[in-house]
């Protein structure tokens, strides 16, 4: 069974509300990755600044130990030599560091040579983070290089500090080899200088492109946030303006009801209460009646407003009872309806037979039955009411067909045929045409009202004295 296609309204609604979700999971996750990349940023920047710190450790190390080494090559005295190894250790431990990490990710070996570099405790999960996680990065590559080339210098440090604390023991350092030690040391002091510094530049770089790249992908994604909320906003606005302006329409709507519901039980009340009223004086005419004759009259008149009242409460109970049932479709047989009404109204109140006709060249249609029975049943039984009894023969004709989508029932009768003056109010509620004892005004305003419940339309045509013919069109699906 196929899927009914979907109106262009609730096309529309659908899609307000998929856009809803998607900027709504737009802006959810926008605000995700930012909480992500700003968390991850933070930690890259407090372990370039742990890095910048152990550098600055390496440094002081370094060079204390290179000033201790030469007082111990000039005066021979232990207590710096002591010095010496004690400050070398700290670049020591950054290279055993560097060397675990590089290696085999020894991390519990890497943690302890850290330590020795004086590197704090608190920094040191982030250090070897990015060092196991951007070390293949070209940047940070760069800056890992810097220090393996520093720590070579450092082990030529202290093997020169081994070298001369050997030849110190054994007497064997001349005056010669004191200046050109000392020499050596200031030189690879020097040049270890220069690539702490570098080292520091390039992670200061470093540092530097990830501000910008965070301040880059923030604007961005504050963007992506701004107009995704915004966006939302918006269709939440509108959303607002339409509930609103519906709420608005339904007020409107609700108070053109309430006074067609005031003007309807007025002309209920009105159409009720004037039979009783006229009861009532016949009532007392027979009270003060003593002609036998002239009682009868009157209770024969009694019963004619009687039999109107009930005609006009039926018409009432199915007027309301077509109001309120909705549009309900459905597979009919336009042939067994007819049929059910001309059985209805196949005789009139004097007995006279009518002569139906009929022609039928559409039979199954998918629309209201009710509504259908509501139409043909009216539209008859007017034809019945405003039949001409001078005429020798009384006739109606119903007539089906189908015109493209569009289902065609005509009704069609010879009777007194309708004014041009009145074809245009016969479909009002509560008008009437002439003074028919039995009709309440309610009729041809339920087929109207019928009709257009089935997004249908009539039209009547007629020619006083001759005939009149109403003309049905509604979906055929």
């Amino acid at each position: 069974m196929k899927d009914k296609p979907r109106s262009p309204a609730s096309l529309l609604k659908l899609l307000f509300k998929k856009t809803s979700f998607v900027l709504l999971l737009i802006v959810v996750m926008a605000s995700a990755v930012m909480i992500v990349m700003n968390f991850y940023s933070i930690r890259i920047l407090s372990a370039a600044r742990a890095y910048i710190n152990g550098e600055s450790q390496y440094s002081k190390g370094q060079k204390d130990a290179s000033a201790h080494l030469i007082n111990y090559i000039s005066q021979e005295n232990e207590s710096d030599f002591a010095a010496f190894e004690r400050d070398i250790s700290i670049p020591v431990g950054d290279h055993i560091a560097r060397i675990a990490l590089s290696s085999n990710s020894d991390y519990q070996l890497a943690k302890k040579g850290f330590l020795q570099g004086k590197n704090h405790p608190d920094d040191i999960d982030d250090i070897i983070w990015l060092f196991s996680n951007f070390q293949r990065l070209p940047m940070f590559k760069n800056v890992i290089g810097i220090w393996a080339e520093g720590d070579v210098m450092v082990n030529k440090l202290h093997q020169i500090g081994l070298q001369s604390h050997a030849e110190i023991i054994k007497g064997k350092m001349s005056t010669a080899g004191r200046k050109l030690l000392i020499q050596s040391i200031n030189d690879i002091s020097a040049e270890l200088t220069i690539k702490e510094e570098a080292f520091s530049d390039t992670l200061g770089v470093i540092c530097r492109k990830i501000k910008l790249y965070i301040f880059i992908a923030n604007v961005l994604i504050t963007l992506v946030i701004l107009i995704s909320s915004l966006s939302y906003a918006g269709i939440m606005i509108g959303k607002l303006a339409n509930t609103q302006k519906k709420v608005i329409d339904q007020n409107d709507n609700l108070q053109v009801i309430n006074a067609g519901l005031d003007k309807f039980v007025f002309n209920v009340t009105h159409d009720l209460r004037s039979p009783l009223v006229a009861l009532i004086g016949l009532i007392e005419l027979i009270d003060e009646e003593t002609d036998p004759v002239q009682i009868k009259a009157y209770i024969l008149i009694m019963k004619e407003s009687l039999e109107k009242q009930d005609h006009f409460i039926n018409e009432m109970m199915l007027f309301i009872q077509s109001k309120h049932a909705g549009l309900i479709k459905k597979e009919c047989h336009l042939t067994s309806i007819i049929d059910d009404v001309i059985a209805q109204n196949h005789y009139r109140n004097s007995g006279k037979e009518v002569d139906f006709y009929k022609e039928i060249e559409l039979d199954e249609i998918n629309s209201d039955a009710l509504k259908l029975q509501v139409i043909l049943n009216n539209l008859v039984s007017n034809a019945i009411k405003y039949s001409d009894s001078k005429k020798e023969e009384q006739w109606v004709k119903v007539k089906t067909y189908q015109q493209e989508v569009t289902a065609v029932i005509e009704v069609e009768d010879n009777g007194l045929g309708i004014r041009q003056r009145d074809q245009e109010r016969i479909f009002d509620k509560f008008y009437m045409v002439g003074n028919n004892k039995h009709s309440s005004g309610l009729g041809l305003y339920l087929v109207k009202d019928a009709v257009t419940q089935m997004n249908g339309h009539i039209e009547v045509k007629s020619e006083p004295g001759l005939f009149s013919r109403f003309i049905i069109s509604i979906p055929c699906n």
